[in-house]
């Protein structure tokens, strides 16, 4: 926005002057945009959205109010010191008479504990990549949470073996930790501060041989659909809802614009919860051929499989792989095939208007008379009955 743009809104003959709000974040997130935008558009503002193009403080501002993002970068930095103008920073940076807006890490720790407890993961790491507060934060939250539940924790410190260095090569990094990894015993769970970090477990499992998920299951936080979905392996991840860090943020802001005084601690935004993808969509299994018999299955329940041509798909016959999978597992293969069809039956049924015989085809049951029947069985009601009665109860 030009000085000329910004002096045309100061002097509007318009009864009602819009407030201008400069979005200065130091690493740019579209939820967090999207979130500010929406807050926006309710508070009539005007966003002066020239650093989202080049990164760059302007020269001169005139604004009326900052919502920022600090990072690394001291020009910023300076710059949101040297501001007479009300300010909310969003994320890890603690400045004096600045509030603040982040996400809830301790929550985010457990959460991520909880996921793989659920899965049967007894040993679960903490991929330990930066000495951020929020990496921190996460990283003891997760370690506590683990050991509550009655799993091993362990610590892989990227930080610690290369003494702080910024300059390293991406080889490097991802040799060692595959190495390290591997020394840690499987089925293994990792956690990490965020997507991009996470990712790189999963190039360094690959590097080393190690399958995804079915010995080492991995999970990020901030569920970056474009770095999730398209990963080596699309990677699980908890959404820390960013869109509401941004609302909040400018919520805050608006106050402090009005003359409210600013709140004494941050204001914590919680998660939502985890998007499940290929990376963590496991068990934890220590029998490997059952551990890739089940991700098949996991995989391919809505299709026409079943437990013949499950067990095709690993080197050991049909009653060895059956015996090995009751004793892992707790159910045969057909009932595993028939829980999961059962589970995406049943949230369908209260999600949804779809008649039965849709869902029953979607869910992978032969037909709607077949799935009706399984209901019966392990669940003591039809399908329709269980919609009624759970429809009722949202």
């Amino acid at each position: 926005m030009s000085t000329t743009q910004r002096d045309t809104l100061f002097t509007s003959p318009s009864s009602v002057r819009r407030p201008c709000i400069l979005l200065a974040l130091g690493w740019y997130s579209a939820a967090i945009h999207r979130g500010i935008a929406r807050y926006a558009r309710k508070a009539n503002w005007v966003l002066d959205l020239t650093m989202t193009r080049h990164g760059l403080p302007p020269r001169s501002w005139r604004g009326d109010g900052i919502i920022c993002l600090l990072y690394w970068e001291k020009e910023l930095y300076d710059f949101v010191r040297a501001t007479k103008k009300p300010v909310v920073n969003i994320g890890d940076v603690r400045l004096p008479d600045i509030p603040t807006v982040h996400s809830d890490d301790v929550a985010i720790g457990r959460m991520a504990a909880d996921h793989f407890t659920e899965r049967g993961f007894r040993d679960m790491a903490f991929f330990r990549r930066s000495d951020a507060l929020s990496a921190r934060e996460r990283c003891e939250a997760f370690r506590a949470r683990v050991r509550e539940n009655g799993g091993t924790f362990h610590l892989v410190d990227w930080l610690t073996h290369n003494k702080g260095r910024r300059e390293h090569s991406e080889s490097e990094l991802i040799g060692w930790l595959g190495r390290q990894i591997k020394k840690l015993p499987r089925p293994l769970a990792v956690f990490s501060e965020h997507d991009e970090v996470s990712i790189e477990v999963i190039y360094a499992c690959r590097n080393q041989g190690i399958p995804v998920p079915e010995q080492v299951a991995v999970l990020g936080v901030d569920d970056d659909k474009l770095r999730c979905e398209f990963a080596p392996i699309p990677l699980s991840s908890i959404d820390n809802n960013q869109e509401m860090e941004g609302y909040e943020a400018a919520a805050l802001l608006d106050r402090l614009l009005r003359g409210e005084p600013p709140p004494p601690a941050p204001v914590l935004v919680q998660p939502v919860g985890i998007t499940t993808r290929l990376s963590s969509d496991i068990l934890a299994v220590d029998h490997p051929h059952v551990a890739a018999a089940l991700l098949h299955i996991w995989q391919n329940y809505t299709k026409p499989i079943n437990a013949k041509t499950v067990a095709a798909t690993v080197p050991i016959s049909y009653r060895r792989l059956h015996d090995a999978f009751l004793e892992n597992v707790g159910r045969t293969i057909a009932g595993e095939i028939e829980y999961k069809r059962i589970e995406l039956a049943k949230t369908l049924l209260v999600n949804t208007t779809r008649k039965g015989y849709q869902i029953a085809e979607e869910c992978g049951f032969a037909s709607n008379i077949r799935m009706s029947r399984i209901f019966r069985r392990e669940l003591g009601t039809t399908p329709l009955n269980y919609r009624r009665q759970n429809r009722n109860r949202a």
